[in-house]
């Protein structure tokens, strides 16, 4: 009996399936969070892109007294005229589904898409930063 017990090597069967089961359990509370976050981070990077665009546009309206008619004004180099880019280059969204959260913790729910639509534009009116029709404010105190 002694000798028996002393080559029991390894883990039965009913240890590796309990381990094997603890392991599926915790990867399905895991995994929906993470493709949450990568949610949050594409929506946090489509804020950030368009408040550096703004800002761009607030530094040439403050260098020039004009909002800029289009995007080569601030993307281009004119050190003949004294202007200089405000942006190096024009940014470009991510693609695929993107949460932006508002100030007061409510969310929105984008979904990206390639082509045409997945561009930001700028609205010479009044001088911001668009993305799909919308202003970062307007995507901000909209969600829901």
């Amino acid at each position: 009996m002694k000798n028996f017990i002393k080559n029991r090597k390894g883990f039965t069967l009913v240890e590796l399936v309990v381990v094997i089961a603890i392991l599926g359990i915790l990867a399905g509370l895991a995994i929906p969070r993470f493709m949450d976050a990568t949610a949050s981070a594409r929506g946090a990077r489509i804020v950030a892109d368009m408040r550096t665009i703004d800002s761009a546009i607030m530094m040439y309206n403050a260098k020039t007294g004009n909002l800029p008619a289009n995007i080569a004004a601030i993307t281009t180099d004119n050190a003949a005229n004294g202007q200089y880019k405000m942006l190096a280059a024009w940014p470009t969204p991510p693609t695929g589904r993107a949460i932006v959260t508002a100030s007061n913790g409510a969310e929105k729910e984008l979904t990206v898409i390639s082509g045409d639509n997945n561009k930001y534009t700028l609205d010479a009116d009044n001088g911001r930063a668009l993305y799909g029709g919308e202003s970062i404010d307007k995507i901000l105190t909209n969600s829901k």
